[in-house]
């Protein structure tokens, strides 16, 4: 069976109407029909709480919109891991030396490093995320290049 790994910013578009809300719900009618299997990080979860508790604090959505929210997926997602169209993925002490790499050698975010090394781990037929820290990085030139389109550097 084919196997997606879900990171929290497009798992978290599958509660929350969004940019790329439409592609989380094919993936979940996917999941579903047991086309696929979709895999998240033990992480994940904590990560999209957190993301809706920031909001709160923010004052973009009041406690009990928080609260709701919350409630509704703990139980959307534990309804899916009975069904077994999603497994949680635990973060292995083996994948330490590479989230550290990640880190250091790649400027991740400690969040990003470990989802990207446990997608890697648990070799996903697809890797889907919303994060933007996820995008290839581009280099110096290709920046300046963007910023300023008339100009074109040919080094």
């Amino acid at each position: 069976m084919r196997s997606v790994y879900i990171e929290a910013s497009a798992l978290f578009r599958a509660y929350k109407e969004e940019s790329g809300s439409d592609v989380m719900d094919y993936l979940f009618r996917l999941m579903e029909s047991r086309i696929v299997t979709g895999f998240a990080s033990q992480l994940s979860i904590p990560e999209i709480l957190r993301g809706i508790t920031k909001r709160k604090n923010q004052g973009e959505i009041s406690e009990h919109e928080a609260q709701k929210a919350m409630d509704s997926i703990l139980l959307d997602v534990d309804k899916r891991i009975a069904n077994d169209e999603l497994r949680i993925l635990p973060v292995e002490e083996e994948f330490m030396p590479h989230i550290n790499r990640c880190i250091r050698h790649h400027n991740f975010f400690v969040i990003d490093a470990l989802q990207f090394v446990t997608a890697y781990k648990s070799r996903p037929t697809v890797f889907v995320h919303a994060d933007r820290h996820f995008s290839a990085k581009k280099s110096k030139r290709e920046d300046e290049n963007d910023r300023y389109p008339g100009k074109r550097s040919f080094e």
